[in-house]
């Protein structure tokens, strides 16, 4: 009788315990099942046209039109053996396609969220998010950027 009391008391707990580390981040970050190759390059597309020239105009770097704020709020993501404190560091990951496209990964794990409240967060949240920034994501996407980025989405 005092195993099944055992079992029937210690069986909610565990469950809790699992349930609670299942939701826990993996050490290689959160998956964002929705921010894709097809997503970065729209971003890209509709940010300079991807252009592998892009460099740094008005305080924006790299093909995804990076700002310094935005770099750092992601964490300060650099080339592999650089240091986020070195001069430079900033500039040299931003105006790099795949180190730039790991500072917007880190953005969006940071703050992704359903930005045009449609019950999904995908693609569109995505580009909300790093059009807007991450603490006011609702602004809705506009002009020439929107434009090309919803046509990017329509032919990829």
């Amino acid at each position: 009788m005092s195993r099944f009391w055992l079992s029937v008391v210690t069986a909610p707990i565990f469950i809790t315990l699992i349930l609670s580390l299942a939701a826990l981040p993996s050490a290689h970050g959160v998956f964002l099942s929705n921010l894709n190759a097809t997503c970065f390059r729209c971003i890209c597309e509709a940010s300079t046209g991807c252009s592998a020239q892009a460099d740094c105009r008005q305080s924006y770097c790299g093909p995804f039109s990076i700002s310094r704020a935005y770099w750092m709020d992601a964490g300060r993501v650099v080339l592999p053996n650089d240091d986020p404190s070195r001069w430079g560091s900033f500039e040299d990951c931003a105006n790099d396609y795949e180190c730039a496209t790991n500072i917007v990964n880190q953005y969006m794990e940071k703050y992704g969220t359903d930005c045009n409240s449609d019950g999904l967060v995908d693609c569109v949240d995505y580009t909300m998010l790093h059009v807007n920034g991450g603490p006011r994501c609702q602004g809705a996407l506009g002009g020439a950027f929107a434009s090309k980025f919803f046509q990017c989405l329509r032919t990829k």
